[in-house]
């Protein structure tokens, strides 16, 4: 390396090469620095032994022109360097070159089955980076965005700022997909249908599914641009019962329904509850729903310090009686009796913080 930095090129293609390998061709190459002067040198010296060179080399892409990095992306791809691919398209996305989502897409797939020395979970951050990048782009293929979220499901935090945006939509647009996600982990109440044999293939896809739903904050009618549709919501919900009750997944459907019913937007008259999600939960046979919805109100709150005084608990006390009183006047008085519940819910534990410091 001293040699060329004194020499530069000339000194490189002036060494007498006749008696070398093409292994060693390659890893001649491969200790010099990762640009198109390489990569040329490779495809000339090498022919159809490239390999040799690509095989061998760290891809360094600091030293490379980030223009030129999609060529060099492309052949890391062909002779099985995916990783080091993400590696380049990082670099360029921190760059601000712009970037093929077609090629992203085929690297990060590609990555999934690597057999390279690097273990993929160190990839983690410039995977997700890559991800929210194909999110943002409108050129980006919807259906392969999808394939690449579910492959990378365990590296997608909300709680990062990460979401897997597209499969949560998918969720609350394609009432076949929820109830197929909502299969993947709950067994069947219909005794006539035996247990599938669980192998571990089955239980990875259905940790994937499980966190896909945890995770999902997306509720159903949510259109592409965040509005939320009546339109889209109910015939949503119709369709999901119809499957669900027919292979008997229907309590556990409307459990996780009303868990996501939680972040359903106000209507636009004013009430605190879109009216349309409203009548959903307030339906006479909504009871598993309204568990979900209550469900993901106390959930909500998440970790929190203990008031002596018991105030915030008295605090939420009142807001839920307030929107209880709400919906009632809405003329929803079964979705009213559960945020009464939950109000008085929360003044016993209020009750309950105060005696336990007293004493």
């Amino acid at each position: 390396m001293k040699r060329y930095f004194i020499k530069g090129w000339q000194w490189c293609d002036d060494i007498n090469r006749s008696n070398w390998t093409p292994d060693q061709v390659g890893q001649f190459l491969a200790y010099l620095p990762f640009t198109r002067d390489a990569w040329n040198r490779a495809s000339n010296w090498l022919h159809n032994q490239e390999k040799s060179y690509w095989t061998r080399t760290y891809a360094n892409a600091y030293n490379a022109d980030a223009d030129n990095l999609a060529v060099a992306i492309e052949k890391l791809i062909e002779h099985g360097r995916s990783l080091a691919a993400i590696y380049c398209l990082d670099r360029m996305r921190v760059l601000h070159r712009p970037i093929d989502p077609a090629q992203c897409i085929r690297v990060l797939l590609d990555a999934v089955s690597s057999n390279e020395s690097t273990p993929i979970i160190d990839k983690h951050h410039e995977i997700v980076n890559l991800i929210q990048l194909l999110q943002t782009n409108p050129a980006t293929n919807q259906d392969d965005l999808l394939r690449v979220e579910w492959a990378y499901l365990p590296f997608l935090n909300r709680l990062d700022g990460t979401a897997p945006k597209s499969l949560e939509l998918r969720l609350a647009q394609d009432p076949e997909f929820f109830c197929e996600v909502i299969q993947l982990i709950y067994r069947s109440r219909k005794n006539d249908l035996p247990p599938k044999e669980s192998t571990k293939a089955s239980q990875e896809i259905a940790i994937n599914a499980w966190q896909l739903l945890k995770e999902w904050e997306t509720p159903p009618g949510t259109q592409a641009d965040g509005a939320f549709r009546t339109g889209s919501f109910t015939p949503w919900l119709v369709r999901v019962k119809a499957i669900c009750k027919e292979s008997g997944h229907l309590e556990s459907a409307l459990n996780k329904i009303g868990t996501v019913l939680f972040h359903a937007p106000a209507d636009p008259d004013g009430l605190w509850i879109h009216r349309t999600v409203a009548e959903a939960l307030n339906d006479r046979q909504a009871d598993d729903m309204r568990r979900g919805f209550e469900t993901a109100i106390f959930n909500s709150r998440g970790v929190h310090s203990v008031d002596p005084t018991g105030k915030p608990e008295k605090d939420l006390a009142e807001q839920f009686r307030q929107k209880a009183d709400a919906v009632e006047n809405a003329n929803f008085s079964r979705l009213a009796v559960t945020l009464r519940n939950i109000a008085k819910d929360y003044e016993k534990m209020a009750e309950r913080i105060i005696n336990e410091h007293r004493l």
